[in-house]
């Protein structure tokens, strides 16, 4: 059984969540998000967005351990079971998240990572006047796949770097729109297997960069509208070499979870 919303919607609904130009040719909102924003913000919009990239955490983690994904879920007030596309490769599923387009449109269809010239968020926000930092690991698929913006890029070493650099983002409050890539969970799932000691580590370190992000947020964008993201962007499975993999048609690597967060700022 597969989810009924696309990832294909997200684009669209952080446009609209930001009252900006959504990507030309993208899927449309999710109105349990866009209902979400204006009851929470009366009508207004976020001017300040922060979305989490976790790679590679599907459904079924949520549904086997969601009591360790309890910080994801205080910090958050909607959870959306979502769909990937197809075939679930990181710059595949990426280039779709961003874009609100199948990979037929974007153009990557396989574990390849060219920059994609389809319009994308990183595109729209700009024209609608949006200041945009994108924070990533080097040579992943996010540092590679939407190169040439007109935004700022920070490109670091690995995860831990990654993240001291966001919170060092939130806490300049010089951007509309922090997007921020991780990728050890990932990694360890195709060395080992999905639910190994490794693995299971980088989940938790995963979560707890959520929770550092989003503690910094509330303490210092307290004076903007906010919105917060956890968006991954394929699940993963066992392979017959007994390693984790994804890539496949499948539910467990179609599936995900993404959460929206809305804190309104507080007035004196």
């Amino acid at each position: 059984m597969y989810n009924s919303i696309s990832m294909t919607r997200m684009a669209s609904s952080i446009a609209y969540a930001m009252g900006a130009e959504a990507p030309r040719q993208a899927d449309p909102a999710i109105p349990l998000v866009t209902d979400m924003v204006d009851e929470v913000l009366n009508g207004g919009k976020a001017d300040r967005v922060l979305i989490y990239n976790p790679d590679c955490i599907g459904l079924w983690m949520y549904q086997k351990y969601t009591e360790d994904l309890a910080p994801v879920l205080h910090a958050t007030q909607l959870a959306l079971p979502i769909a990937t596309v197809a075939p679930s490769w990181t710059p595949v599923c990426f280039g779709s998240m961003y874009t609100g387009v199948s990979p037929d449109v974007h153009g990557i269809k396989g574990y390849v990572k060219p920059v994609i010239t389809v319009d994308s968020l990183f595109d729209s926000l700009p024209r609608s006047g949006k200041k945009v930092a994108l924070v990533t690991v080097a040579k992943s698929s996010m540092a590679m796949v939407y190169l040439n913006r007109e935004i700022d890029y920070y490109i670091e070493e690995y995860d831990d770097a990654v993240t001291e650099k966001a919170l060092e983002l939130i806490q300049k409050d010089q951007y509309d729109l922090i997007v921020v890539y991780n990728q050890e969970y990932d990694d360890m799932i195709h060395r080992t297997q999905p639910e190994s000691p490794e693995a299971m580590a980088a989940f938790h370190h995963h979560i707890d960069a959520f929770d550092r992000l989003t503690k910094c947020v509330k303490a210092n964008w307290a004076d903007h509208d906010t919105m917060v993201v956890w968006a991954s962007d394929h699940g993963n499975h066992m392979n017959d070499q007994d390693h984790g993999a994804h890539g496949e048609d499948c539910p467990r690597d179609i599936n995900v979870m993404h959460y929206y967060g809305i804190y309104p700022k507080k007035h004196p």
